[in-house]
């Protein structure tokens, strides 16, 4: 769901006033609505609510997304938040933090990795079977190996659940040789397997809403960072390197 759409909530659910001046009941008014706005987030299970360095605002970190709501509890705030001494985007870089906390604990066994002999950069990968600048990164696998790119991918069907490229998604991951059923999957080719409960591919989705996510591939680097769309080997790994 798109953070326009969650602004909404949240203002619905300021539209009475906060029933207290005193700090404690504001914090607890501003749980309640950071509760709610959970449940918006499908693979987010809780929120961290710090001071910003702006005078009067918390920032609230949800996954890899930052908004910010006043101290009084009547209003959100989405957006970026520049230092200009500094010339920093503070908002991005607490965003970076999210991403590097989430990936960090994610477990690989639910991931379908390709591994170089040497690894210079780790990248994750939210992917869709059937996107074509995916299947175009996919082909040339071999040379991200080759330049020490380490691939994760992530399911990501970008139409949704109960749609074929959610199906083909499940398929891949039910197969008995994952990586070869996804270079299969890759080329158009069909994939037959039987439903299996442990499919991580709603996990997965549910996480890319989470990191807004709305086009593949998008790929998480190392560094926390967000690169969208395609990049071939040698672009993606100069970008890596900076």
């Amino acid at each position: 769901m798109q953070i326009f759409q969650i602004v909404t909530l949240c203002l619905l659910f300021f539209s009475t006033p906060v029933l207290s001046n005193d700090e404690q009941d504001s914090l607890k008014e501003i749980d309640l609505v950071l509760q709610a706005l959970l449940e918006v987030f499908p693979g987010a299970n809780d929120y961290v609510l710090d001071d910003s360095l702006v005078d009067g605002l918390y920032a609230v970190s949800i996954g890899s997304e930052v908004i910010y709501i006043s101290k009084d509890g009547k209003f959100l705030i989405r957006g970026e938040i520049f230092d200009l001494q500094n010339s920093v985007n503070i908002t991005e870089e607490k965003r970076i933090l999210g991403r590097l906390d989430v990936m960090q604990g994610m477990d690989e066994n639910t991931m379908i990795i390709y591994e170089p002999d040497q690894i210079k950069h780790t990248v994750t990968i939210f992917t869709d079977i059937d996107c074509g600048y995916c299947r175009k990164f996919h082909q040339q696998i071999d040379d991200y190996l080759d330049l020490g790119i380490r691939v994760r991918y992530l399911s990501f069907p970008r139409t949704g659940p109960n749609t074929e490229s959610w199906e083909k998604a499940d398929a891949v991951w039910c197969s008995k040789d994952r990586t070869d059923s996804l270079d299969l999957a890759k080329q158009g080719k069909k994939v037959d397997a039987d439903a299996c409960p442990s499919s991580p591919v709603e996990a997965h989705y549910n996480l890319g809403s989470v990191f807004n996510i709305s086009g593949t591939p998008t790929i998480v680097t190392d560094k926390g960072k967000i690169i969208v769309g395609y990049l071939p080997p040698q672009s993606l790994l100069v970008r890596l390197n900076e």
